[in-house]
Parts: C-alpha cells; sequence; structure tokens
C-alpha cells in the first residue's frame, strides 16, 4: 500500500481531525517514519512560527536534528522518539497498540517532564498507517481539574509573557478597606468566606476584561491590562474593573448578611496608574505560576491605593489621559470635567506616600453607592 492510497491518508486525517479538535501537543507520522503533521498547540510550545522549519515530509531520525526540536526536545526525548517510533514501524513486530513514555522537554528555560502518549494507526485491513504521538502533563486528574478552572483566555495571555519584557501596561491595585478591624470582628470562617469571594469577583472581572491577575496578599490584588490593542483599552479596561468592583463587593456583603453573617459595610479601596514600559514577565516555580511586573509606576500605583479610604477608587491623570473620548464615554467619565489633586495632599501622615509618588496627580473616581 502507498502513501498515496486513499484508504491509508483518509484514516490519518482522521487521526488529525481528532487531535486538533482535542487542542493537544501532538505529531503525527506516517508509516514510514516520515512527519505528516504538527498540531498548533505543539508549535506554540516549540516557539515555531509559519516560517520555522519543522521537519515536514522529514524521516524522524532526520527532522529532529532541526534547531526546533533539538531546542525544545532533550537529547534523551529525542532518542527516545526514534526508538519507539522505530519499533512501531517495523512490518513485523506485534506490540501494543498504545504505549506511554516519561520524557522531558525544554519549556520557559526549565526542563520538565511530561508524559508522551503513542498510538498505532492502522487501516481496516490492520495495515500500518503510521503514528501518533501526544505530549501531555503528567498530573493527576483532581490537579488538572483545578487547573481547569482558570480562566483559559488568562491563561493563555499569561503564556504570551514567557519572556519577560518591557511593555506599556495599566496597573490596578484593590483591597479591603478596614480589613484589620473587620478580620477581628468577624469569626475566621467567615472572614475566609468574605476573602475568598472577594478574590474570586477581583479575578473573574479582570478575566472578562483581558486583563492578568497579578499577586494575591490576605486582603490585597493587582492585575495588569496590557496594551496589545492600544493604549486606550487597556486603560478603559482597568477602569472597567475598579468601576465595576465595589458594585461586586456590595452584592458579596448582602449575600453573606442574607446567611446571617454581620458583616455590614464592606468597602474596596482602589488605585489604578499607567505603566508606560513596566517589566513584566512570568515567575514559574514548583509552587506558582504568576505574572509579575516592576517598574516605578508598580510602586506608585501601590502608593495610591494605600492612599485610597473608605472605599475610593483613584486614577491617576498619566491613566485617564489615555482614554480616547468614545472610550472615556463608555465608562461614564468626562475627562474634560475632572479635577485632580497630587497625591501628597491626600497622604496625611503616609510618608512612603508622599516620598515615592508625591506629586502624581490623581482624581477620586468613586461613585455614590
Amino acid at each position: 500500500m502507498s502513501d498515496s492510497d486513499p484508504d491509508l491518508a483518509d484514516l490519518r486525517q482522521s487521526v488529525i481531525d481528532a487531535l486538533a479538535a482535542g487542542r493537544t501537543a501532538a505529531q503525527v507520522y506516517d508509516h514510514e517514519g516520515r512527519l505528516r503533521w504538527v498540531s498548533e498547540q505543539m508549535l506554540q510550545l516549540a516557539g515555531a512560527d509559519p516560517e520555522t522549519e519543522v521537519g515536514h515530509g522529514m524521516h524522524v531520525d532526520e527532522g529532529l536534528e532541526l534547531p526546533v526540536w533539538r531546542s525544545m526536545l532533550t537529547e534523551e526525548t529525542r532518542a527516545q522518539l526514534r526508538r519507539d517510533l522505530g519499533r512501531r514501524l517495523d512490518p513485523g513486530a506485534d506490540l501494543p497498540p498504545v504505549w506511554v513514555s516519561t520524557v522531558a522537554l525544554h519549556l520557559a528555560h526549565r526542563e520538565r517532564p511530561v508524559g508522551m502518549l503513542g498510538l498505532s494507526v492502522r487501516t481496516r485491513d490492520g495495515t500500518l498507517a503510521g503514528t501518533a504521538t501526544v505530549f501531555a502533563p503528567l498530573l493527576p486528574a483532581r490537579v488538572l481539574a483545578l487547573v481547569s478552572e482558570g480562566d483559559e483566555a488568562m491563561f493563555t495571555r499569561m503564556a504570551d509573557l514567557t519572556e519577560p519584557g518591557r511593555r506599556p501596561t495599566a496597573v490596578l491595585f484593590a483591597d479591603i478597606d478596614s480589613s484589620g478591624p473587620l478580620s477581628r470582628r468577624l469569626p475566621t470562617p467567615a472572614y475566609f468566606d468574605l476573602i475568598r469571594r472577594f478574590t474570586t469577583a477581583f479575578d473573574d472581572l479582570v478575566a472578562r476584561h483581558g486583563g492578568i491577575v497579578g499577586k494575591h496578599a490576605g486582603d490585597g490584588a493587582s492585575a495588569f491590562f496590557l496594551a496589545e490593542d492600544g493604549e486606550s483599552p487597556a486603560a478603559r479596561a482597568a477602569l472597567a474593573v475598579a468601576l465595576a468592583l465595589p458594585g461586586e463587593m456590595e452584592a458579596i456583603v448582602a449575600d453573606l448578611a442574607d446567611a446571617g453573617v454581620g458583616v455590614e459595610a464592606c468597602r474596596v479601596n482602589l488605585g489604578v496608574h499607567w505603566g508606560a514600559d513596566l517589566y513584566i514577565g512570568q515567575i514559574v516555580t514548583g509552587g506558582r505560576l504568576e505574572v509579575t511586573a516592576l517598574g516605578d509606576a508598580v510602586t506608585e500605583c501601590a502608593r495610591v491605593e494605600h492612599v485610597a479610604t473608605g472605599g475610593q477608587t483613584l486614577a491617576s491623570k498619566p491613566l485617564v489621559e489615555r482614554l480616547t473620548p468614545d472610550d472615556a464615554a463608555a465608562l461614564g467619565i468626562e475627562p474634560l470635567h475632572l479635577t485632580y489633586r497630587p497625591l501628597g495632599e491626600l497622604a496625611g501622615d503616609d510618608g512612603k506616600a508622599v516620598r515615592d509618588a508625591g506629586t502624581l496627580a490623581v482624581v477620586d473616581l468613586t461613585r455614590p453607592a
């Protein structure tokens, strides 16, 4: 049976269609060991673009020596793949149609173990049509279930920041007003429930508006909105979250009150600022995956949020003036009618705010309840 046989080609295509629909990191080789297909996810993992030579039509022995695969697949993994495919391509081999190997990939500057699932593909009469290899994380199902609860679009945005660099970004900081007295007044389980609900609402809003959640520390949270589609959309997204979060907090308090928890008034203090060239990237360790940003604007935004009291939403002049008239109108903001004040005038005895951002012009966008 030749490689051009319709039965063989159709069978391989059905496998390719299934793997593509499953959004797997996968490859398909024909019955002679030549690479016929690489999934989009596999290309993204390898850092390949449409111009990258990945070895379509090349035998596995030759193709795996291309730079794209040498940089991603460890030497041991390439040797394992050659051995596995070589055994399966032997017409006289009597081997199970499915096999699993533990291999290692170079991802995000680290060597990471993954599972390589192999599948022998045969035609209806039993003729070998080729093999498919799928690379998957070696994680228990319950861990994968937790990961899958996250927002896929946000995870994708985080994945795009593998290489840190300078990026114009809107920054948002938030925390619960007077949380210390509140934590002492409420039973610990009730206070934990409040923080969990607040964190969930914050993350959901950030995801909905195309942002990336930063660090969570106690009752505080941060987020970044990259100016990939322009400065005004990023500024608008950050302000949209800031203006919506107080209403979300009111709903949380109402739900807790209905459940008999005496939360009473609980407000969120917010600071929103613009960073023209923040240095942003991933921090990936054995215990966490997060995106962080460094730069003066991050420190300034933290000081703005710290000065905000009683549920204020303070936005910086550099941020608000990034808005186009249409984006400002969509937020219900009239930039020409705003009056700014130096943060130092609002800071009182907050020496850090005066030192780090005392001259920064801010405006109170707090809306009446």
